[in-house]
């Protein structure tokens, strides 16, 4: 999935700063503009790099972020989860009104079951997340979800 690249004034402002941003995304490129504007703006000390658990969580969606700050890794992982998102969306085809099966899969590695439970759809927002109907709010992200016909 193709996301946004950065805007001109991104561009501007990497250019003007020396940082090139041509393989980023626009959410990346904020992520890497901050992280290098940030000790001129906020409190001196240099952006942290990603944490332990981003690298390992990065690396089970087949990303590499070992030489990333945690924000430009949190951008990453966060680019990636709605592109894959929007892709279930188009393969599910949903639309309110569909019934749904939500998959919880409670610790595969350690054999306990994977739980389903069935909704009806209320509404899908432009984040890829969907809602249900009757309990207030709650949802699940489409890559959770299953079709019932």
């Amino acid at each position: 999935m193709k996301h946004p690249r950065p805007t001109p004034f991104q561009r501007e402002v990497a250019g003007a700063l020396g940082i090139n941003i041509s393989g980023d995304s626009a959410n990346v490129a904020a992520a890497r503009l901050a992280d290098y504007l940030g000790p001129a703006i906020r409190d001196g000390r240099p952006p942290r790099p990603a944490t332990d658990s981003q690298r390992a969580y990065a690396d089970s969606l087949g990303l590499d972020v070992s030489a990333d700050t945690v924000s430009i890794a949190s951008a990453k992982i966060a680019q990636h989860l709605f592109a894959l998102n929007k892709q279930a969306l188009r393969k599910l085809r949903l639309k309110p009104g569909d019934r749904v099966r939500q998959i919880v899969d409670a610790d595969v590695a350690a054999g306990l079951p994977r739980h389903l439970h069935e909704f009806i759809v209320s509404s899908i927002q432009s984040n890829a997340r969907v809602y249900f109907k009757g309990i207030g709010c709650q949802g699940a992200w489409s890559v959770h979800l299953e079709k019932v016909a």
